[in-house]
């Protein structure tokens, strides 16, 4: 359905630039910036996948026919913004757009945080996952599947490695109790 399809284009862009805003405007240079090339690879191959997905979504190729499944991809994608969102509200000013560890920087672990220690990736890549079946289109939602979940998992190591070394043996137990990114699984 080409309709959903646009809707998911729109909702996409709307979405990327609003949380942009709100997730660039805690940069600060009151941080170490831990960041080795995370950032750079988000805001290269991110939007690189994007556009190769939409322009693969107006092809015939790979094309899905199943307005059901595109309509639940744009559903999914709204859960995902809705689990991000609210991960970056719970964080506050300690979510950053680069790896970074605050001089005042606490460990979260309540709110989503207690489920999972990344959740607003885990909101991130359910909302691409519905944004790749929206599209309608399945050689879009493989460039999703491939190079999406490829570079929040690098981003996952850079910060996990970052907030290791500043909380130690606080963070190893965290580790212990919560899940990187799937609750109760992974």
């Amino acid at each position: 359905m080409p309709v959903v399809r646009d809707l998911a284009i729109a909702v996409l862009f709307l979405w990327t630039f609003i949380d942009g805003i709100v997730v660039f405007r805690h940069k600060t240079a009151q941080a170490e910036n831990r960041d080795r090339s995370s950032l750079l690879l988000l805001m290269i191959a991110g939007p690189l996948a994007w556009v190769a997905s939409i322009g693969l979504a107006f092809g015939t190729i790979g094309a899905l026919h199943l307005a059901a499944l595109q309509v639940a991809g744009l559903a999914l994608m709204g859960v995902g913004i809705a689990v991000r969102s609210t991960a970056i509200a719970q964080l506050g000013r300690l979510h950053t757009p680069n790896v970074a560890v605050r001089v005042d920087h606490r460990l979260k672990a309540t709110g989503l945080y207690r489920h999972v220690r990344h959740p607003s990736y885990l909101g991130a890549l359910v909302a691409f996952v519905g944004f790749g079946l929206a599209l309608g289109n399945w050689l879009s939602l493989m460039v999703i599947l491939i190079v999406t979940p490829a570079i929040y998992l690098h981003r996952i190591r850079e910060e996990e490695a970052a907030l290791a070394s500043a909380f130690g043996e606080t963070y190893h137990e965290y580790c212990r109790h919560t899940k990187r990114l799937i609750p109760w699984l992974y």
